[in-house]
């Protein structure tokens, strides 16, 4: 596009957005669990019975916490030497989980097309 405005230069933006969510499932159908234990005090000899509940919990949703929408946003430079070699730089903005974790990223580089 930019060889129709300005013929001999080789610059090329763009523009990039992507989005994505992490969807667990309903919470509500978690099964409740209870183990009962017999502990033995190996100094005294008492023992003791140790009742324990609790809920599942699947290994996704232990990991991530809950339902939530990923996403990466930006845009980017690129000047070509040849058709097929050229310099790059762009920047994206991320959000991997709500506010508290956003971050910038910056990629610069050469880049070989195929």
């Amino acid at each position: 596009m930019t060889d129709e405005v300005w013929p001999g230069v080789h610059l090329a933006p763009y523009m990039f957005v992507g989005f994505g969510g992490i969807l667990l499932g309903d919470e509500g159908n978690s099964a409740t669990v209870s183990q009962s234990f017999t502990v033995t005090n190996n100094t005294t000899g008492q023992t003791k019975v140790v009742n324990v509940t609790g809920h599942t919990v699947s290994a996704l949703r232990q990991h991530f916490g809950s339902n939530r929408v990923l996403g990466h946003v930006g845009g980017g430079l690129e000047y070509r030497f040849t058709p097929n070699i050229g310099l790059f730089g762009e920047v994206g903005y991320d959000f991997p989980k709500g506010s508290s974790h956003n971050f910038v990223q910056c990629n610069f580089g050469l880049r070989y097309a195929f």
